[in-house]
């Protein structure tokens, strides 16, 4: 074992010494400019002759017959531009890093105003609606998520900073959101469809560890509805995540390479043609080395590769490749097992691949189409072996084929009056080949699920904006179409005083297709949600909004044991996978909550936010007992902020807490008399583990040189090294209850070079 950290420890060392190698010879690049385009966000037209101006200067410029623009900064630093277009609404982008060495090209769309007046500007606002959708949401830059304490630079552990959505701690990558399951998210990037976005995948869709396969250097972008979304996301219940990767440098070949929790990686884009650009990474892992600082009870480790190309053959015509490749492998060995408490030793090993094409093609100034194709291969290996008896105990040799296709068409009927029309088919193949105890089962299923969808948006009266769609499913799962009508009204309040905005949709996604393969004569169908909501919006200045939100959600027809067996489980099959052959759809489950949210951007020295919520997600059983859910915390508080007095440092934060999380207890006396763990399930979930709270600290530094530029940072993750419990086990090796808790103390060093 000693010997394989000592090889990994040189790998990445060889790693970096022929990325800095590298570096050494690149080129220098000019020095303080911002450079973008401004585009019509609803035709994706360029705009000519807009105006870009740097905040609290006279420095400005405006963009040229592309839309394209070059803004010279007096000296590198943090920037605040201003964009504006007679007719359009007026934009503030802020936090641009300005450095010698690179740059990060900005892409900013401008909607025209819902009141068009003659040289009349709506007044700026740090936070911008698209016109397109005008659902809530919450969205995310590329440097906050660069910076994010106690992210990791990850696309969830960002997201679970928000108060709509828990998660299971640092251990796994899964969020819930508004007491729904880990399972229940979905994710596009470049309107491509991704499957899974974590590293050590499960076949029901949570997550088995810590790392997730999006490499955030690569986004742009992020868009996250889980208050509602429009029609045109689907096959999901409670979330879609919406990511858009940058382009690759049309002017010259840059790069960088970077060393942070769990991993090494490098980025390397550039121009291939003049109408052509590429975008690339590569990341590999050294988790195997710091896995008992994450509890990680065995050695996993993963890489990945992500490349992206654009083809611009002409203004009305964009083409994206899109390539996801990701491989991951935690193995237990016997020794691991016995220091742990587990009573099984082997491995799980995932692959996952995405190769993706998009065509977004502009008809003319009042209509675009996003059309995509995709298809991913998901593969799933894993051996478990009793660790006294050296017998199986799970065996899987499972595949995923997973075709999707997509078509979204936005097109502007008049002013002010936007709609968005489409269709998605959706196809998985699927292989199983698996041991469970004595339980053998090896099938080959084929579902498909296709749907048409349509959208208009309008304004009323100038006091509010209403949004009217539907969303028609079939799939193989149901007998009938399933029919998802979805609403979205914002109302203005008078005298400036804020915004109502009512919510209301209903939602179907199709169980996890493995639960078929355990049963015979199968009728299970998707699953229903219904979700209504009711919020309040007010911009308290220009770079500070509070947010309030009741809702209430509705499962129906989810998948549930049906049994007399006192020792079948009665879970949630949402929540987690269960084997069991006497499955029906006739499950029922209520979440309902309260959220606030204050968010600050940084148009002054520090930023940050504050969100927290009080909700309660219960289901009912097969015997009709009320029960509560996995992620029924109960309450949810997040405090994240960060101050930057210059340009060099930053110093930011993070604390979390939430309730206990429900968990069954283990009955002491017969799991010593049967020798495994025997639950009390006439008390599932009834239980709760201690109250969950922890401090993440960042300090980050930049330095800029001649020929790169410099950001390190150090991190204190668990900063006072609290005991987080995430569950209780029972130990036959060691014959008693173990308990499994969440990171330690870990002191967390990282950088990144540009090149």
């Amino acid at each position: 074992m000693r010997t394989r950290i000592n090889l990994k420890i040189k790998n990445i060392f060889r790693f970096e010494l022929s990325l800095i190698i590298a570096l050494l010879f690149s080129l220098l690049h000019g020095a303080g400019v911002i450079r973008g385009q401004i585009i019509d966000g609803i035709s994706q037209l360029p705009l000519t002759q807009a105006n870009i101006v740097i905040e609290n200067s006279e420095i400005g410029t405006s963009s040229d017959d592309n839309g394209e623009f070059v803004l010279k900064c007096p000296k590198e630093g943090y920037y605040s531009i201003s964009i504006s277009f007679i007719g359009y609404k007026s934009k503030i982008l802020y936090d641009i890093w300005v450095r010698p060495n690179a740059y990060d090209y900005q892409k900013i769309l401008l909607y025209p105003s819902v009141i068009l007046l003659d040289n009349i500007v709506v007044t700026e606002s740090y936070f911008e609606k698209s016109s397109l959708n005008s659902y809530s949401v919450v969205g995310f830059k590329n440097d906050q998520i660069r910076r994010a304490p106690g992210a990791g630079g990850e696309i969830t552990r960002i997201l679970n900073s928000l108060p709509s959505v828990a998660s299971v701690g640092e251990n796994r990558q899964d969020i819930m959101v508004r007491g729904g399951g880990p399972n229940e998210n979905g994710f596009l990037i470049d309107n491509i469809y991704i499957p899974s976005i974590s590293h050590f995948n499960q076949p029901d869709g949570r997550s088995n560890g810590p790392v997730g396969l999006i490499n955030t250097e690569l986004v742009e972008t992020m868009d996250f509805y889980s208050n509602g979304f429009s029609p045109q996301y689907g096959n999901k219940l409670s979330s879609f995540g919406d990511i858009s990767y940058r382009e690759g440098n049309k002017e010259s070949i840059e790069g960088n390479i970077g060393l942070g929790l769990g991993g090494a990686g490098g980025v390397l884009e550039g121009p291939i043609t003049k109408r052509s650009s590429f975008l690339s990474s590569f990341r590999m892992s050294y988790l195997d080395i710091i896995s008992d600082a994450i509890n990680a009870g065995g050695l996993p480790s993963y890489n990945d590769y992500q490349g992206k190309i654009n083809y611009r053959p002409n203004p009305y015509s964009n083409f994206t490749i899109l390539g996801i490749l990701g491989s991951s492998l935690y193995e237990r060995n016997v020794k691991d097992a016995r220091s742990n408490g587990e009573d099984s030793y082997g491995y799980v090993k995932n692959d996952q691949s995405t190769l993706g094409l998009n065509h977004r093609f502009i008809w003319s100034k009042n209509g675009f189409s996003n059309s995509s194709v995709s298809l991913t291969d998901q593969i799933s290996k894993n051996d478990f072996f009793n660790i006294d008896t050296d017998s199986t105990l799970n065996a899987v040799n499972d595949s995923y084929k997973t075709l999707h296709v997509r078509n979204v068409n936005q097109i502007r009927i008049r002013d002010k009056v936007n709609t968005a029309t489409g269709f998605e088919y959706h196809n998985r193949d699927l292989s199983y080949d698996f041991t469970l105890n004595e339980l053998y089962l090896k099938d080959n299923l084929i579902f498909t699920n296709v749907a048409a969808f349509s959208n208009i948006s309008f304004p009323f009266k100038s006091i509010s904006n209403i949004s009217l769609g539907i969303r028609l499913e079939k799939s193989d799962f149901d007998e009938k179409i399933n029919f998802s009508p979805r609403v979205n009204i914002d109302f203005d309040l008078p005298l400036q005083f804020g915004k109502i905005i009512f919510n209301g949709g209903r939602y179907f996604q199709n169980p996890p297709e493995k639960y078929i393969g355990l049963v015979e004569d199968y009728n299970l169908e998707s699953v229903r949600a219904e979700q209504y909501s009711l919020s309040y919006e007010k911009l308290l200045n220009e770079s500070t909004k509070l947010s309030v939100s009741i809702y209430n959600k509705k499962y129906s027809h989810a998948p549930i044991v049906l049994s007399d067996d006192s020792t079948a489980s009665p879970a949630f099959l949402m929540d987690r996978s269960i084997t069991f052959n006497q499955l029906q759809s006739e499950g029922n489950a209520e979440a309902s909550g309260i959220e606030f949210l204050i968010e600050k951007k940084r148009a002054e020295n520090f930023y940050g936010h504050v969100g927290g919520s009080l909700f309660n997600s219960m289901y009912v059983d097969y015997q009709g007992i009320e029960r509560n859910r996995d992620s029924n915390y109960k309450y949810i508080l997040n405090l994240v902020g960060g101050y930057r007095p210059n340009n060099k440092w930053e110093l930011s934060l993070r604390w979390s807490l939430f309730g206990g999380k429900p968990y069954t207890e283990i009955d002491r006396e017969k799991s010593l008399l049967f020798d495994q763990a025997i639950y009390f399930t006439e008390k599932y979930n009834e239980k709760k583990t201690p109250v969950y709270h922890n401090l993440f600290l960042r300090y980050e530094y930049r330095k800029v040189y001649k020929f790169w530029n410099v950001i390190s940072y150090i991190e204190l993750w668990n900063a006072y090294n609290r005991k987080n419990i995430e569950t209780y086990i029972w130990s036959n090796s060691q014959r008693k209850l173990t308990e499994v808790t969440y990171f330690s103390f870990i002191p967390v060093g990282g950088f990144e070079i540009e090149f």
